[in-house]
C-alpha cells in the first residue's frame, strides 16, 4: 500500500463557503488512508478523482480524528464543476496525503503570520487550526477580491481568542481594509525593530503575484517563509513532470508544495512562469 493507491469514500457533507467555493468533507475510516495511519498535515494535497472526469490536486484544509478530512473547491474548471455537482452520499477518489507540509515554528519565532488570498485560505486553515491545538500565537491576514470571495471569516475569529489578530482586506474596500494583503503585511511590520523581524516568520498561500510580494518584502526584512505553490499536475508523484520548477529541477508534488525562502530565491519561474497541460513554459497570468 502506497500513498499512491486510490481509495473510495463517501462524501459526509458539504459546506457552501461562499459564491462558487465550496468545502468538501468526506471520511475515511473504512478506508486504507485511515486504517495506515497516515493522517494529513497542513500543507499536503491529495489527488482527488472525479469518476468519468479528471483527477485534480486538492489541498486539503482540514481533518479530525474521527477520520473527517475537508478540501476546499473553488468552481474554475470541469473537475471542479463536477465536484460541486457532487452531492452528500457521492463518492470520490483520493491519493494521499502527498507533498511536504508547514512547519511548526520554533519558540524563538515571536512572530507568526499567515498570509493568504481567496482560496489559498484552504492549508492556512488547516495550519491556523494546529497553531492553536499548541497555544501559539499568530496573526492572519486575509485578502480577497471582493466580500463575495473572503473565505473561512467566522471560523479564522474562532482561532484568534488565544491573543492572535486577524486582519481582513479586499481590493476594492467592501470588507476590511482596502488593499492587497502584501500591503497590509508591509504596514503591519514598519515599525518592528531588526530584533522582532529577526524572530518573525511567514507562512503564505494565495495568489502567486500575492507570495511574490509577500517574498520580496521577507527578502528585504530578511525574515523566514514558507510558501505553498500551485502548478498543474497529472501523476502527483513526480512522473508527468508538469510542476517543475526551473532551473532547479524541483517539482510541487514531490519537492513541495511548500517552498523555503532557500528554494525560491533560487526558483528562477517562481512568480513568472508555469507550464500548461502540453508542458510548454508559459507565464503565470495575473
Amino acid at each position: 500500500m502506497t500513498d499512491n493507491t486510490i481509495q473510495t469514500v463517501k462524501i459526509k457533507r458539504i459546506i457552501n463557503e461562499c459564491d462558487g467555493i465550496k468545502t468538501i468533507i468526506f471520511n475515511v475510516k473504512d478506508s486504507n488512508l485511515m486504517q495506515n495511519k497516515k493522517l494529513p498535515k497542513s500543507g499536503q494535497f491529495v489527488m482527488i478523482w472525479v469518476p468519468g472526469i479528471d483527477e485534480i490536486p486538492m489541498s486539503i484544509s482540514g481533518y479530525d480524528e474521527k477520520g473527517n478530512w475537508s478540501i476546499t473547491v473553488k468552481n474554475i474548471g470541469e473537475c471542479t464543476n463536477a465536484l460541486h455537482e457532487l452531492k452528500i452520499g457521492s463518492y470520490i477518489g483520493v491519493r494521499g496525503p502527498l507533498g511536504n507540509y508547514f512547519k511548526i515554528p520554533q519558540k524563538k519565532s515571536k512572530n507568526i503570520f499567515l498570509i493568504g488570498g481567496g482560496i489559498g485560505l484552504a492549508p492556512l486553515r488547516f495550519f491556523a487550526s494546529e497553531l492553536y491545538k499548541e497555544n501559539i500565537k499568530f496573526t492572519v491576514i486575509e485578502g480577497a477580491k471582493n466580500e463575495s470571495e473572503l473565505i473561512f471569516v467566522d471560523e479564522v475569529h474562532k482561532f484568534i481568542d488565544k491573543d492572535s489578530t486577524v486582519s481582513f482586506c479586499t481590493d476594492d474596500g467592501s470588507y476590511g481594509l482596502e488593499g492587497f494583503a502584501s500591503d497590509i503585511f508591509k504596514k503591519i511590520i514598519k515599525d518592528y525593530s531588526q530584533e522582532e523581524l529577526s524572530k518573525t516568520i511567514v507562512y503564505t498561500c494565495g495568489p502567486e503575484i500575492m507570495m511574490y510580494k509577500v517574498f520580496q518584502i521577507c527578502e528585504k526584512h530578511n525574515i523566514e517563509l514558507q510558501a505553498s505553490l500551485e502548478r498543474i499536475m497529472r501523476c502527483g508523484c513526480g512522473l508527468c513532470g508538469l510542476c517543475v520548477l526551473d532551473p532547479l529541477g524541483l517539482l510541487v508534488c514531490k519537492d513541495g508544495p511548500i517552498f523555503s525562502s532557500n528554494d525560491l530565491r533560487n526558483m528562477g519561474d517562481f512568480g513568472k512562469n508555469k507550464r500548461d497541460f502540453s508542458g510548454k513554459k508559459i507565464p503565470l497570468n495575473y
